[in-house]
């Protein structure tokens, strides 16, 4: 397209200005005049379809020195509302703070398609002024561009909005509910734990499998309860998620919970159970891995060098010696490899 040629060719002109810049000042107004006006003819292609494709791959490419035309396009009732979204979307791929205003003014925009895509597009940017303006689409009529604002506001992920999400883990959509789940959780907020917890018995799956997550990345000693309660729960997802939580908490009290399942029939939570034991690294944690060294699963025998490799202690050569004439390819590898960071870690005579 000529166009993109015309962009192309471009860029590598102001490679050059940026060095003439220094000392001429006209010369980099010519450039900021060019752009503007290879990103007005690119605004202008959108309008065509048989060009529109490569206009949105340019606009994107010059990045922010096209937000301010792009903005203006935005903010004109009179463009299409096709154009508009398609500028919108654009915005969004340029990620630039620059857009934020313009995006967070058409969140009251009157077309239901504009605040959807608006709500979208501020969480691409994932600009903190553009906070308040999500927070007031929060009580949008419409459920998309609530859901919309709400995942916004989780990308974002602000520890001032513990409030915010706290409220919105007693929304009647849940997939808001989920991405409160999800934001707690992304911002460590520890003071949730006990409103969170309440999800354990939640009908949903998803629901569950997120507070897991969620859980794990708070880290918190008042997880346990929750998490112990997680490791009964009739997905198998859940409990393994539950699992890795456990071992990110690092508590001892967690122990016994651990080698129960560690000698469990499903192999994936033997597994689970193995690696979460290894973060938690404890002393009574040692009897239990050696144990599992000897698993009839490869992933879980694997795991056990892994987790005993952590806690590092030289009387772990002579079991990781023996899996050296392993049946399996992967244990005689992660064996030598562990048997080598072993003695990289022992201090010289």
């Amino acid at each position: 397209m000529r166009y993109g040629l015309r962009v192309n060719g471009y860029w590598l002109s102001v490679v050059i200005g940026l060095i003439i810049c220094f000392t001429s000042a006209a010369f980099c107004e010519d450039i900021e005049m060019r752009t503007q006006s290879i990103v007005r003819k690119n605004i202008a292609l959108l309008k065509d379809k048989k060009y529109e494709h490569d206009a949105i791959v340019n606009l994107t490419a010059i990045g922010a020195p096209a937000v301010p035309s792009l903005t203006e396009v935005v903010n004109n009732p009179k463009e299409s509302i096709s154009q508009r979204t398609t500028v919108i979307d654009i915005l969004a791929d340029i990620k630039s703070p620059m857009a934020t205003e313009s995006l967070s003014q058409s969140l009251k925009d009157p077309s239901l398609k504009i605040r959807r895509a608006s709500a979208k597009a501020l969480g691409s940017i994932s600009d903190r002024k553009a906070i308040e303006p999500l927070k007031g689409a929060l009580t949008d009529l419409d459920s998309q561009t609530r859901y919309l604002a709400s995942r916004s506001l989780q990308q974002i992920k602000d520890p001032a909005l513990n409030d915010t999400f706290m409220k919105l883990l007693d929304d009647q959509d849940i997939r808001i509910r989920m991405l409160a789940i999800d934001g707690l959780g992304d911002i460590k907020e520890a003071r949730a734990v006990e409103k969170l917890s309440r999800f354990s018995d939640d009908y949903n799956d998803e629901v569950r499998l997120r507070l897991a997550i969620a859980l794990g990345k708070i880290r918190t000693k008042a997880a346990i309860p929750a998490l112990n309660k997680l490791l009964e729960d009739r997905n198998i997802n859940v409990r393994k998620e539950a699992l890795k939580a456990l071992g990110e908490v690092k508590d001892p009290s967690s122990i016994p919970y651990l080698i129960k399942i560690a000698e469990m029939d499903s192999k994936d939570l033997r597994y689970a159970a193995t690696m979460a034991l290894g973060e938690i690294g404890a002393s009574e944690v040692v009897p239990p891995l050696k144990k599992l060294l000897r698993d009839e699963a490869i992933d879980v025998r694997v795991a056990a060098m892994k987790s005993l490799a952590k806690i590092g202690s030289a009387e772990f050569a002579k079991d990781f010696e023996l899996l050296l004439n392993d049946e399996s390819m992967r244990v005689r590898r992660q064996a030598q490899e562990a048997l080598t960071a072993l003695r990289g870690n022992q201090p010289s005579n």
